[in-house]
């Protein structure tokens, strides 16, 4: 027994280790749940919440809508997903930006196309 424990031990930290590699988004950050990502004043995300308004999607299909020009934590959690979608930042990072929790949809018509699919 003695010469096994060691073994034991080693085995346990290994499928730790394995499990903190592997945990779920939403312990690392990102959560699971729909996100409509926006910029007070966009006009870009102004045209899909018109969308959003004028085809009762927010009746059909569930999702939070976080501001991030003026809410630094939503502008902190918009990143974490732009680089979990393996988004280019060359560029900068923009909005709207919608995550259904496994994909992020950049742009209005990226969106609205998503949208349509759902309604």
């Amino acid at each position: 027994m003695k010469k096994a424990f060691p073994y034991i031990i080693t085995a346990i930290i290994v499928i730790f280790a394995m499990w903190l590699i592997f945990l779920p988004s939403k312990v690392a950050g990102i959560p699971k749940d729909a996100i409509l990502f926006v910029g007070e004043g966009c006009p870009h995300c102004k045209i899909v919440e018109d969308f959003i308004s004028a085809n009762g999607v927010d009746k059909k299909v569930q999702f939070s809508t976080k501001e991030v020009w003026h809410d630094q934590d939503n502008a902190l959690l918009m990143t974490k997903i732009w680089k979990q979608c393996g988004l280019s930042t060359q560029d900068g990072m923009g909005v709207p930006l919608y995550w259904d929790g496994t994909q992020c949809f950049n742009g209005q018509e990226e969106i609205i196309n998503y949208f349509k699919t759902k309604i």
